[in-house]
């Protein structure tokens, strides 16, 4: 680990961002192949308002490690293509949730199709143990991250 500076293959951030890249991509290629128009960061979105019914878009931000600007513009992108509503919450108005539309939840079964399959294609060579132990690793990093950084 003394050289891991200069050797990007030793690099967690180098392996996890070039990792990350890829794995957006070829899930944008499997979604496009399946006639859906999801990026990867949309597809994340999705899920979590799939998962809550609602969700405020403070919340979204801070799950998915973005910023408010790059939220909104993501959102916004969402918005125009018909899959999210953002509406003022009842409790605060200072907040807005954002809510799948008829369309967004038209998607919802095909788009998990198509991810559980590119997901077990990825992790088709790597053990149950070591996607368990990997997954550990990276949520400990995670929360250190959150932690020093906030």
């Amino acid at each position: 680990m003394n050289n891991f500076f200069f050797d990007p293959e030793s690099s967690l951030g180098f392996m996890t961002f070039t990792t990350n890249r890829l794995m957006a991509s070829f899930l944008r290629r499997r979604m496009a192949q399946a006639g859906i128009d999801l990026t990867a960061e949309q597809w994340g979105v999705m899920v979590f308002v799939w998962n809550r019914g609602t969700i405020g878009q403070d919340e979204l931000t801070h799950a998915l490690c973005m910023d408010k600007t790059g939220m909104s513009r993501l959102l916004a992108t969402m918005e125009d293509k018909g899959l999210v509503t953002r509406n003022p919450d009842p409790d605060d108005a200072r907040r807005r949730v954002v809510a799948a539309t008829q369309a967004g939840d038209a998607l919802k079964e095909r788009s998990r199709a198509v991810a559980e399959e590119a997901l077990v294609l990825l992790l088709q060579d790597v053990s149950p143990q070591d996607h368990a132990t990997c997954m550990r690793v990276l949520a400990t990093v995670k929360d250190t991250l959150r932690y020093l950084a906030p």
